[in-house]
């Protein structure tokens, strides 16, 4: 059947209509008229898949990647970068306007770079083959390199024969020395090489958890503060865009605050914030990443630091001191329910609010904006040519 595609949805699919019924069609821009089948049928919604593209956009140009089709990671692979994040920009309004959230006039930062700019991948093995499992499924898409790693993950890549494996699965992360830490999972029993360990300035090597090979984590340093990143903790991918999100936080921060930072990892923002205000709540449900976070605080003179872990929603409560602002960095699923209550029964004067998923930020935001008003709300490009973007939301409480 012939459609129309009217806009792109938050997954960067392409929305049509048939018969009243709604149908995403991925990898299909505003205004193409294609030839599609349906691939799954659901009460509401429809899923179509293009068979052929009978008037292309303006801005489609050939894919870099020729795995996108199939692997799923890269929604706006067959665009220019800066037409991925107009994309993108329409697709963050549209989720606002659908929540009723003011923001229409903001900027997206890009990245640089756009390729080459992930510090972390993680690569499923079958069969001793790896790649990634599509989009939605289990079935494993077989790659050789991926555009968006650092070239060092994909040299990495290059030499899997050398500690592979039938099963499992392998993480690849690189520091900004280009050191590698490897951390594999398999219940196969393997040896690395020593020729493999000798090809790269090899951090360390991890298996199933325990490290079987130099340290299980490099130290990061960026702006004079050093980050301890172990290999299963969070750590931002992309360090120019987290570098200029930092930025971004600490211009908020004033000498006499006293700051919650919710879902605070290793210390990413804590640290910097620290450094200006004079007191910082660190609140982590990892422990790994609280661990990395408290063997840093001497190094960087964290005496201000109190560092606490566990779920935030059970941490905040039993922490007497009251806060001047709240910055929140949750994960995709966005706030619990019970976080936002207590947000808006205490009435912390401001809110930084990060989010990598628009789509539970408008939720989240719809809440509390019952007695906050946005102040400042801007994009930076986290993810390029996938469908994801990074937040960054100041809430003022209303007087």
């Amino acid at each position: 059947m012939q459609v129309k595609i009217e806009k792109q949805d938050y997954e960067g699919r392409g929305v049509t209509h048939i018969d009243g019924k709604v149908v995403f069609v991925p990898r299909m821009l505003p205004e193409e008229v294609g030839e599609i089948h349906i691939e799954k049928e659901e009460k509401n919604y429809a899923i179509g898949k293009v068979d052929a593209i009978l008037e292309k956009s303006d801005i489609r140009i050939p894919s870099f990647c020729p795995y996108a089709k199939v692997c799923g990671g890269c929604v706006y692979d067959f665009v220019s970068s800066a037409n991925s994040l107009l994309l993108k920009k329409e697709m963050i309004k549209d989720l606002m306007r659908q929540k009723g959230i003011p923001v229409e006039d903001f900027s997206i930062t890009p990245s640089r770079p756009v390729l080459g700019y992930r510090n972390k991948g993680v690569f499923h093995v079958e069969n001793g083959h790896f790649g990634f499992y599509e989009e939605e499924s289990h079935h494993l898409i077989e790659i050789q390199k991926c555009e968006l790693m650092h070239p060092k993950i994909n040299e990495v890549l290059a030499c899997f024969q050398e500690f592979a494996f039938l099963n499992g699965t392998f993480t690849v992360r690189v520091s900004e020395k280009e050191e590698i830490l490897l951390s594999i999972e398999t219940e196969e029993q393997i040896k690395i090489k020593e020729d493999f360990v000798k090809k790269f300035p090899m951090k360390g090597i991890l298996l199933n958890h325990k490290c079987v090979y130099g340290e299980p984590y490099f130290l990061e340093e960026q702006d004079n503060i050093k980050y301890m990143v172990h290999a299963d903790a969070f750590f931002q991918v992309n360090p120019y865009i987290a570098k200029k999100i930092k930025e971004e936080v600490l211009k908020e921060v004033n000498p006499n605050d006293i700051v919650f930072d919710l879902y605070c990892g290793c210390g990413f923002f804590t640290f910097p914030i620290a450094r200006i205000a004079r007191k910082v709540y660190g609140v982590e449900v990892s422990p790994a990443s609280i661990l990395n976070a408290e063997k840093m605080k001497n190094e960087n003179h964290g005496e201000n630091i109190s560092f606490h872990v566990g779920k935030v929603e059970k941490i905040l409560p039993n922490i007497s001191e009251d806060c001047s602002f709240v910055l929140v960095d949750p994960p995709r699923n966005g706030l619990d329910k019970t976080v936002i209550e207590f947000l808006l029964k205490k009435r912390i004067p401001k809110i930084i609010y990060i989010s990598c998923n628009p789509k539970t930020l408008a939720r989240d935001l719809q809440k509390l904006m019952s007695q906050y008003q946005i102040k400042s709300f801007q994009c930076f490009d986290m993810f390029p040519f996938t469908k994801h973007v990074e937040c960054f939301c100041v809430l003022n409480l209303n007087i």
